[in-house]
């Protein structure tokens, strides 16, 4: 008789994967707990067994040679469906095991019994359990044996479990330490480059009388650099108050095509200083529901970023259309992303190889914020790269 699926069946499994032990070699713990089992009970076989979808499989046994069978035909998947111990005395005169292969085939069963080995308190993954060729009945002693080697295998998968999260958790923290650390060193840069910048053409242009031609170009740097420092500060800004208190959305009506138009003009002095052509294709209007300035900051970084990784001589072609969904495209022909790169491209903190090859400013925070804002207007964002092709996101809004 084939035994019913448990009620926690898909948490049950869970658990079981999580705890990561399915083929895995022998060892010498759970050795142990089925040789003890085998001795205690007086039995000529004793196993850990594990129970998943289509099979129990023996992390450890004694006694037989097999490595597993199917879980239509164990003992062991009718005592998984509970936390009490399963012990059939006779099988052959059991209706559930009677013509079960295992008890009229060579290995003859004729006596099991099974103490479930649970998980978080929960759920029954397995058993550790013993089998005679004889009918028979244990103790009380005996079961209480049964049911602490059990408690004994369930801890040792818990310290597994336990022991592989911290070690992730160790790993995440280093991880996060490192990041940490580039990130203030990568602050402190950005705010000391455009800052000597500007402190040094200061100087210059106190100390000495320049024609007008050659202020206004000193000017124009400084302004650069001061606008290159507003952005990071408000980045930091935007990043600080997401963590607080989410970002918090000024909702109206408005022609997406017109606020890329506004953005694209605002930045074209970058991209003329990069010789980078920069094309606006967005004529017809997009209507669509959102927080303008929230885009606004969108839209100029991925704008700045195409331009930054746009070697002079390249394009960027910004074009939107008005279809189900409000929807802008954002083309360069710049360096392109490795593969590797594109499911990190959207952390925080995360700069890819070509930006500290080519000393591309900035702390990694632009596309983490593109993202949130998207996020916060219940829209998307995609991104198709190609290595020394070129790269383009697709930005899109829920209808208004």
């Amino acid at each position: 008789m084939k035994a019913p699926l448990p009620d926690d069946e898909a948490a049950r499994l869970a658990a079981l994967r999580d705890a990561q032990v399915l083929d895995t070699l022998p060892e010498e713990d759970f050795d142990d707990i089925a040789l003890l089992a085998s001795e205690i009970c007086g039995t000529p076989m004793g196993l850990v067994s594990l129970v998943d979808e289509n099979r129990q499989w023996f992390k450890a046994k004694v006694g037989i040679d097999i490595d597993e069978t199917h879980r239509d035909i164990s003992f062991c998947g009718h005592a998984v469906r509970g936390h009490e111990l399963l012990e059939v005395r006779d099988a052959t005169i059991d209706p559930r095991f009677s013509d079960n292969p295992m008890v009229l085939g060579d290995t003859s069963i004729r006596f099991y019994a099974g103490a479930p080995v649970v998980l978080d308190g929960t759920h029954s993954v397995g058993t550790v359990c013993v089998i005679d060729n004889r009918p028979r009945e244990l103790t009380a002693a005996q079961r209480r044996a049964l049911r602490s080697l059990a408690r004994h295998a369930s801890v040792q998968l818990e310290l597994r479990r336990y022991a592989r999260h911290a070690g992730e958790i160790a790993d995440r923290l280093r991880q996060l330490d490192r990041m940490k650390d580039s990130f203030l060193a990568t602050v402190s840069h950005e705010l000391r480059t455009p800052l000597s910048s500007i402190r040094g053409y200061l100087e210059m242009l106190l100390e000495d009388e320049f024609d007008a031609e050659t202020s206004q170009r000193f000017l124009g740097v400084m302004q650069r650099n001061s606008d290159r420092l507003l952005r990071l500060i408000d980045d930091l800004l935007t990043v600080a108050r997401l963590n607080d208190v989410g970002m918090e959305l000024e909702l109206a009506e408005l022609d997406l095509a017109e606020l890329a138009h506004q953005v694209t003009a605002s930045c074209r002095p970058l991209a003329e200083h990069r010789e980078v052509k920069l094309r606006d294709r967005t004529s017809c209007p997009v209507p669509a529901r959102g927080d303008a300035k929230r885009l606004q900051q969108a839209l100029n970084h991925l704008i700045v970023n195409a331009i930054k990784f746009t070697a002079p001589g390249g394009e960027i072609m910004v074009t939107s259309t008005a279809g189900a969904e409000p929807e802008l495209l954002i083309t360069d022909t710049g360096v392109g992303i490795p593969a590797n790169e594109l499911p990190h491209v959207f952390d925080r903190f995360f700069r890819s190889a070509a930006a500290d090859t080519m000393a591309a400013p900035g702390p990694g925070l632009g596309l983490a914020i593109v993202r949130s804002i998207l996020d916060a207007h219940h829209g998307s964002i995609h991104l198709e790269s190609e290595p020394g092709t070129g790269t383009t996101v697709r930005l899109t809004l829920p209808h208004p």
